[in-house]
């Protein structure tokens, strides 16, 4: 496995730094790098032992539907949009 660290960029709305920032500011968390870094473990901790089988189903899913790649990621980003909208409001 390896070892080294890599930078990644990501946008995020001027609300969400602000609760993040909040969170730093109460000790939660050193810097935003810190609490990204712990946001993705938790998720992938949570996520990543059903990918596999998840992804399975799903392909053999879609195949007897006739669902593309292209048709099915755009329903998710449409989806988790949705849902970003509804707890984060419209930033």
């Amino acid at each position: 496995m390896e070892s080294s660290n890599a930078s990644v960029t990501a946008r995020m709305t001027g609300k969400e730094l602000k609760i993040i920032d909040s969170l730093i500011s109460a000790g939660l968390y050193t810097t935003r790098s810190d609490f990204l870094r712990y946001a993705a473990r938790h998720l992938l901790r949570e996520e990543a032992p059903e990918i596999p089988e998840l992804f399975l189903r799903l392909q053999s899913q879609a195949k007897a539907k006739n669902l593309t790649k292209d048709k099915i990621l755009k329903d998710i980003r449409s989806t988790r949009q949705g849902i970003y909208k509804e707890t984060f409001g419209d930033d």
